[in-house]
């Protein structure tokens, strides 16, 4: 049949416009063996030829309407495309007279449907229709009427002809680049065999569509190598956020300049820098898309600019932000919406003052309120705001905490406020995000003065304490206490003294340790801070452990444990028992202090008391090597290596040493006390050289331990080690 159809095609081709007679087609048609009813045939094979050809029945035969050429009107493809794999491979199972890609400006829409257009033109043999429709332009857009008069030309018609009678019978490809939703209608074929590939900034959901994302990191690498940018191009690809729009300009600005040079020049003026001259730029792209946006559209554009962080909670946006993720400009993920980096630099520079204060106090007014809610036995630093946002517990505390992190240290890291800083600190701390509370601390210590600026001091002291720096954490610590003692503030010095006796226990300075410990103390009974009393407390009898006191250190500990119980104060609670399983692991009552660790370790787990867990686990790996089950102390004291990461160097030396005891290795012993030296960690030293004495019955060692343990006035100790020299 085919044969057949193109024998016809061919004779009524051969005679462009007149009628040919039937018997002529019937001879070129059938020239061996002719049907019984040639005229009957030839009208089938016709009616079949009509679905791709225009023919007209004439009263002597058959007339073919001779098309013009087939119009090619696509721009040229790209020498240099890159990537797209996943989305050609989208676009080539999409079998849909009407498909379409849409994305955020610059992100490579009109260079994918190009390079799909000319895929697909052996499949529309009549013709490839291109219009850019100037959706987003500065100048006037296309009008329907443009569009359409561009097409009849095309296809060979005139002023008076009908755009979808001329493609009636043709198969042609129409592709509508930038184009709007409300010209499309009148631009697209509707003729059986043609189709239309749309280009928007738009979602189009009324069609099968593509979304375009920016490039991959490999893909980004291609394009810049395609353009001949040498070099590393990594830092360069991050400044322009992968964006296709951004890495074309970039590597067009590049030809004979320094990379080092225009990176920096990106750092300081990333859109500035992101333009040609008197050619294109990535902030005109996205002025374009900005200016088609409805008058509130712009104002909740603008106000998401002050949004300093990845994303955005649904809570912080007005009902425009639909219009936002229909043009593009905001991506929408579950209940959260999202800004390309450059689209967020861009909102960010029009925002305004008033927006970045209204976004501040929306996260300060509900992390005072998450923090309340966490019941964490952690003194207020600073007083929290008035109207504060309740949460109903503590678990949907902690999970907004968990949900708007990254917003919240990029916001407290852009402002340098020290209320916002507290009203994150006890969640940072228990979580054991130690490194995200520096940054925000040192940056708001930076802009504050006075009690603010103690408050800062406070939450660095810890934090030096816990990586090994004591005498600066010691500094800190003086600072905040004399600042907070002339203001009267008693509740937040008492907290400064409690953290300072603490470095000063492990410090191996106990006099100085109980001295500061009995200073908070005094000042915490009469502010009525329960909470507090309860973690000196426990503070107490970590002193009187070393000390050598091992009844009053348990009563102590004890105690504690009863009255955190007593107020549901689980930091306490779960700390008290660590500590508490320590001294009773000292008095060899070891089954209890199993159960203390593992009580320990249950409610920091469940609560999300990260440091708490660390801590528990090397002193339950301490208690399985005395009872001599090495492989489970192995694995808690790796587990412990491991959420210590580099934030807790007193954890993870702490570890180590466990290790160290696990495998007998005197090169552990070594590292370990190498590393205890340099932090000052003198009861870790003291350990680790009656340990490493321990393994090699070296008495000089022992000798050594007790020297250094003496000298701490680490008694306990002492005594300890005194009694397995004595074994050698």
């Amino acid at each position: 049949m085919a044969d057949r159809l193109r024998a016809l095609r061919d004779a009524l081709a051969a005679r462009p416009g007149e009628p040919v007679p039937f018997d002529v087609l019937a001879a070129e048609v059938w020239p061996d063996d002719p049907p019984k009813h040639p005229r009957a045939a030839l009208r089938t094979l016709v009616s079949r030829l009509r679905a791709t050809e225009q023919v007209i029945t004439e009263s002597t035969g058959y007339r073919l309407v001779p098309r013009p050429p087939a119009p090619c009107q696509l721009p040229a493809d790209l020498p240099d495309f890159v990537g797209r794999k996943e989305e050609i491979a989208r676009l080539e199972l999409i079998d849909a007279p009407v498909r379409a890609i849409t994305g955020l400006p610059g992100v490579g829409k009109t260079v994918l449907a190009v390079r799909e257009a000319h895929r697909l033109r052996a499949q529309f043999p009549d013709g490839q229709l291109y219009v850019d429709l100037r959706g987003y332009s500065t100048g006037p857009s296309m009008t329907v009427e443009q569009a359409l008069a561009r097409f009849v030309k095309a296809l060979g018609g005139g002023p008076n002809d009908d755009y979808r009678e001329l493609l009636r019978n043709r198969r042609v490809l129409v592709v509508l680049d930038n184009a709007t939703a409300e010209v499309i209608t009148p631009l697209l074929p509707g003729t059986p065999g043609c189709a239309a590939l749309i280009t928007s900034r738009q979602d189009m959901p009324q069609f099968t569509q593509v979304r375009l994302g920016v490039l991959t990191e490999q893909e980004a690498h291609e394009l810049l190598k395609g353009m001949r940018v040498d070099g590393d191009t990594s830092e360069l690809i991050a400044l322009c956020a992968r964006l296709p729009l951004a890495l074309r300009i970039a590597g067009a600005n590049l030809a004979g300049r320094h990379l080092p040079d225009y990176v920096g020049e990106l750092r300081e003026h990333r859109l500035d820098a992101l333009e040609i001259e008197d050619d294109t730029a990535v902030q005109a792209t996205f002025d374009l898309s900005y200016r088609k946006l409805s008058q509130r559209a712009r104002r909740t554009f603008d106000y998401l600019g002050a949004v300093p962080g990845p994303d955005i909670p649904s809570g912080l946006v007005s009902t425009s932000i639909d219009e936002l993720v229909a043009a593009n400009l905001v991506q929408q993920n579950g209940d959260r919406y999202q800004l390309h980096d450059l689209l967020r630099l861009y909102a960010h520079e029009r925002t305004t003052a008033q927006d970045r204060q209204a976004v501040f106090d929306w996260y300060l007014k509900r992390a005072d309120g998450a923090d309340a809610a966490l019941n964490a036995g952690f003194t207020r630093l600073l007083p929290p705001t008035a109207d504060q946002v309740a949460f109903a517990d503590r678990a949907e505390a902690m999970a907004w905490f968990e949900t708007e992190r990254l917003n919240l240290v990029a916001l407290a890291q852009e402002r340098k406020d020290a209320a916002l800083v507290v009203a994150m600190r006890a969640y940072l701390l228990q979580s054991g995000y130690y490194g995200e509370l520096r940054i925000v601390a040192e940056a708001a210590l930076s802009h504050e003065a006075g009690q603010r600026a103690a408050a800062m001091r406070v939450c660095l002291a810890y934090l030096d304490w816990r990586f090994g720096e004591h005498r600066q954490a010691i500094r800190h610590c003086e600072q905040a206490i004399a600042e907070f003692r002339a203001a009267s503030r008693q509740a937040e010095e008492a907290t400064a003294l409690n953290i300072l006796a603490g470095i000063y226990h492990d410090l191996g300075e106990l006099d100085l340790a109980s001295q500061n410990l009995s200073a908070a103390l005094v000042l915490y009974g009469p502010n009525g801070m329960r909470s507090q009393l309860i973690g000196g407390l426990g503070n107490l009898g970590l002193v009187e452990l070393e000390l050598g006191r091992l009844d009053s250190s348990e009563e102590s500990l004890r105690r504690s444990v009863t009255l955190a119980r007593e107020i549901n104060d689980l930091q306490h609670t779960s700390n008290g028992l660590n500590n508490l399983g320590v001294v009773l692991a000292a008095q060899h009552k070891h089954a209890e202090a199993e159960e203390a660790f593992h009580e320990a370790l249950d409610l920091s787990q469940r609560h999300g008391l990260r440091p708490i867990e660390m801590s528990a686990r090397v002193e339950y790996a301490e208690l399985l090597i005395a009872t001599g089950r090495r492989s489970e102390a192995r694995e808690q004291a790796e587990r412990a290596l491991e959420l210590a990461g580099d934030d807790d160097m007193f954890i993870e030396v702490d570890a180590c040493l466990a290790l160290a005891e696990v495998n007998r290795s005197p090169a552990e012993y070594d590292e370990v006390l190498r590393r205890a030296i340099d932090a000052e960690f003198r009861i870790i030293e003291v350990r680790a050289l009656a340990g490493k004495a321990a393994l090699t019955q070296d008495k000089a060692l022992y000798d050594k331990a007790i020297e250094r343990a003496e000298s701490a006035g680490l008694r306990y100790r002492a005594d300890l080690i005194r009694e397995l020299r004595s074994a050698v």
